[in-house]
């Protein structure tokens, strides 16, 4: 008969889930999807073909990018399902605009809502991908030491789930960039070494290659405009094809090997004084008939004729306005600028980079037609002149790690503390009254560290989410991204192969403690306690089961759903949200509470999946713990009445699937002054002989 109400109810849930199965993915980004949700000021052109985005378009031209992340980098949630988001970039990297398209994250879906996620990528818009973005912690620091780095505020309680969104966006983005925008990729940066010795004469700069030279003849301009309508346009350079166009020399002045050199020590020391932090500086003087700085140029901004470019990507380098003048023994400079490169510009100095000088040439009177052509000069400075960025190369989760470290430390030392409790189980519960103060003080330590404060309530969502793992391909990254969760995870699995359910629901529960706790106030304040019958008991135990297939049907059928399913479990509420939820919510949890007041642990009893699906992993319990003896149960009754979970049989055999390990009766068999029949062989005043129990039917 159960098992045909069982596959009724199955067949019922199919019936009811299977239409939210199409709404599981959230939106669906189509062309026309993608336009409206384009940023302001900008078209959007068609998909490209190589690469899952669409190029935004502006002045008729591609100013940048916009895309999903789930098409490009669908990296499992906390939940299990991908956080995906819409992002808009531009062709330097900058990101315009982060939207959600959909997420599952159980902490943003009905917890502190999705606004927090919100306001949370608002913080990219103006952020490059180019710079180290980290996610700061109410659980530790995060570097915010150089200029590459920029740390983005969290969210309290979601520290898991924006870590994994910052880790889809920008994965996803790099993969956009790498496609379509070379060079975008962030580039850490080296800094100049101060202890370089005295600065190197000019004759070993040029040697060694620590200047750049580009020495340009007339033929060299012409032979480059060869084959085109501005071949034969400059009569100097046909008359005169040996002469000199320009000669031009640069090099990067930041390094103290170089800089005083080709300014003077005084020129050098009032350059690095103008020089913000992170600023450098780059010199370039020419002599010869082309002028690179044209005589409309305005002071201060950036040439038009000469680029700098590291990587396949433009480096902006800006004009700064100075009187600088060249110290004797160098090649003469008729013209003489230098650069400054902003500190948040992707540019590394110790990497190979390129100058570029465009000469330009015209033709007709009216309306003239243009032609350039770019003559580029290679430089690289050898990696001695500077220190080299340390590269943190650590995946994206280790940070969750590093930060939560001291909580990691006191967990593991309550799980070690537990372990060996568990261990001398006998001799700890023996004094009764020590015993309690020792459980009631862990069960304080529980709900209080590992779950309002550690956030550490395990809950169902995490097995939805492993579900939703070996549908879409067996990624459970997402775990790692919760050390305080996935370190109770390993111990709850070895603890249930080894003891059973009982370990985290009687030692390790937050919610489970407060409703034990709230049990203890009860008595306290003599309320009524509600004794559930036993024939009714053995069928209420079976609505967690129930409860448990419903859940993990929802995750396979309508994954869109399972975490909204999961708000069974008030734990949400409870203790990742401490009760600041909407009113219904708290009033379901704050309604569970009381009632444990009046009947034992209703929830942890009746209704909770995740005590179900533990109960199921119980099964492979590798032994049974609890210490029997034949007097169990005929005659004794003593531990059978006393146990609150109901977890004993008459004929005094364990339910271990019911078993909470509160140790109780294993108190009373080592105590001689409460076990029965010790007792009644003292009395007798015979030696006790334990009579060994034969195994029954224990579960």
């Amino acid at each position: 008969m159960r098992q045909q109400l069982f596959r009724l109810f199955l067949t019922l849930l199919l019936v009811v889930t299977l239409p939210l199965a199409a709404r599981a993915q959230g939106v669906v980004l189509d062309d026309e999807t993608a336009a409206k949700l384009a940023p302001p000021g900008y078209d959007l052109g068609p998909k490209e073909k190589d690469v899952p985005a669409w190029p935004l378009i502006k002045a008729g031209m591609v100013a940048g990018y916009v895309y999903e992340t789930g098409k490009l980098a669908s990296i499992p949630g906390f939940s299990g399902t991908p956080i995906n988001l819409l992002v808009a970039m531009d062709t330097q990297g900058q990101f315009l605009d982060v939207q959600i398209l959909h997420q599952a994250e159980p902490v943003f879906v009905e917890g502190l809502g999705p606004q927090p996620l919100v306001e949370f990528l608002n913080q990219y818009r103006g952020k490059s991908i180019r710079q180290n973005i980290k996610i700061g912690s109410a659980y530790g620091g995060s570097d915010k030491g150089n200029s590459t780095s920029v740390t983005l505020d969290g969210v309290l309680k979601a520290t898991a789930s924006v870590r994994i969104a910052n880790l889809t966006i920008l994965a996803a983005s790099t993969k956009v960039a790498q496609a379509k925008m070379a060079g975008v990729a962030p580039r850490p940066k080296s800094t100049p070494k101060e202890d370089v010795g005295p600065a190197l004469p000019w004759d070993e700069l040029v040697a060694k290659g620590h200047v750049g030279h580009l020495r340009l003849s007339n033929a060299d301009v012409e032979k480059a405009f060869a084959g085109t309508s501005f071949a034969g346009r400059d009569p100097e350079a046909l008359s005169d094809p040996d002469g000199l166009f320009t000669d031009l020399w640069f090099a990067y002045l930041n390094s103290p090997a170089i800089g005083p050199t080709v300014l003077g020590e005084r020129q050098y020391q009032h350059l690095r004084g103008r020089l913000q932090e992170g600023e450098q500086a780059l010199l370039v003087w020419s002599s010869g008939r082309y002028r690179y700085i044209p005589d409309d140029f305005v002071p201060a901004t950036v040439p038009d004729l000469l680029a700098l470019d590291q990587g396949g990507f433009p480096v902006n380098i800006r004009d700064m306005v100075h009187d600088y003048s060249l110290p004797p023994g160098l090649p003469e400079g008729e013209e003489l600028r230098i650069f400054r490169i902003d500190g948040s510009a992707p540019f590394d100095p110790a990497s190979p980079w390129t100058l570029s000088l465009r000469v330009v040439r015209e033709k007709g009177m009216f309306m003239p037609e243009t032609e350039a052509r770019d003559f580029k000069a290679d430089y690289a400075l050898p990696a001695t002149l500077f220190i080299a960025p340390v590269v943190d190369n650590a995946p994206e989760w280790l940070s969750a790690w590093t930060d939560r470290l001291p909580e990691l430390s006191i967990l593991g030392l309550m799980l070690l503390a537990l372990t060996g409790a568990l261990v001398m189980q006998q001799r700890l519960s023996r004094n009764e009254r020590l015993f309690y103060a020792i459980r009631l003080s862990y069960l304080a330590a529980t709900l209080v560290f590992i779950g309002w404060y550690a956030q550490g309530q395990l809950s169902i969502v995490t097995v939805q989410g492993v579900m939703k793992g070996f549908r879409q391909g067996f990624d459970f990254g997402f775990l790692l991204y919760d050390p305080i969760s996935l370190l109770l995870w390993a111990y709850v699995a070895v603890a249930a192969i080894v003891w059973g359910r009982g370990t985290f629901c009687g030692w390790l529960c937050p919610f489970g403690a407060l409703q034990e706790f709230s049990h203890w106030l009860g008595k306290l304040l003599r309320f009524p306690q509600v004794k559930v019958p036993a024939w009714l008991d053995g069928r209420l135990v079976l609505v967690k089961y129930g409860a448990l297939a419903a859940l993990l049907a929802v995750a396979v059928i309508a994954p869109a759903q399972a975490e909204k399913a999961a708000e069974l479990e008030p734990f949400k509420t409870a203790i990742t949200l401490g009760f600041v939820r909407d009113l219904p919510f708290v009033v379901y949890a704050v309604g569970l509470v009381v009632l444990g007041a009046f009947l034992f642990k209703p929830f942890c009893r009746y209704m909770c999946p995740l005590g179900a699906f533990l109960a199921v992993v119980g099964r492979l319990r590798l032994w049974d713990w609890i210490p029997r003896q034949k007097a169990c149960g005929s005659p004794c009754q003593l531990c059978t009445a006393r146990c609150k979970y109901k977890a004993i049989r008459r004929d005094g055999s364990i339910r271990y699937d019911e078993c909470f390990q509160c140790l109780d009766c294993v108190g009373i068999y080592a105590d001689a002054k409460r076990c029965v029949p010790k007792v009644l062989a003292a009395k007798r005043g015979a030696g006790y002989v334990p009579q060994p129990r034969r195994a029954a039917h224990g579960a």
